[in-house]
């Protein structure tokens, strides 16, 4: 019995090894963010692209932050989630800080499957999907983007002790705690004139 628990703890460890090992594979950044003007001309839109289908498809954490221009005084209003039940909300927001005060940073951050929704993002390899959309008080702004990487607010210690940051952690892309956020595809959107 003794020789029977042994053979089967190391079967048990050779099975979890071989699954981490599989997962640490995917551990590259696979997921692209995109904001799109919607439709309305008015509100917009967030997509996600992934490169591969997560196998567990466990989508755990997430961040987004936009950059808008400073003048504009945007305020986001209505967020709806581009999957019933898989919402995000507006988490932080940082003014004109002195790494560049012409710009201010708006984070919105998921907060997973609520209520009776049992809904996780269908995801599939190298298909966009709307994630949120949201307007803006006083109406569409030129100049809004998506935080690239090497923004200057992007620092560790920055002004005001924030991480403004783009994540997202889904378990078949790789462990708790590593970011799946590969970059920023598409360009910025542009109001339409009137």
């Amino acid at each position: 019995m003794h020789n029977k628990n042994k053979s089967s703890i190391f079967s048990l460890l050779i099975t979890l090894s071989l699954g981490l090992t599989a997962n640490s594979a995917l551990a590259d950044p696979v997921l692209e963010y995109k904001l799109a003007l919607a439709d309305d001309g008015k509100s917009y839109e967030v997509w996600m692209k992934p490169s591969v289908t997560p196998k567990p498809n466990i989508s755990l954490t997430g961040q987004l932050t936009l950059k808008v221009p400073h003048a504009a005084k945007f305020k986001p209003l209505n967020v709806v989630a581009g999957v019933e039940g898989a919402d995000w909300i507006e988490a932080s927001r940082v003014d004109a800080p002195k790494e560049d005060p012409e710009h201010d940073y708006i984070s919105f951050s998921y907060i997973g499957a609520q209520g009776n929704s049992a809904q996780n993002y269908p995801w599939v390899a190298d298909e966009e999907l709307l994630v949120f959309s949201f307007a803006n008080e006083k109406g569409c702004v030129n100049g809004l983007s998506i935080m690239q990487d090497n923004d200057p607010f992007n620092i560790p210690n920055n002004s005001q002790q924030t991480n403004p940051g783009n994540q997202f952690t889904n378990l078949g892309w790789g462990a708790v705690g590593e970011n799946n956020f590969k970059g920023v595809y598409g360009a910025s959107p542009k109001c339409l004139k009137k």
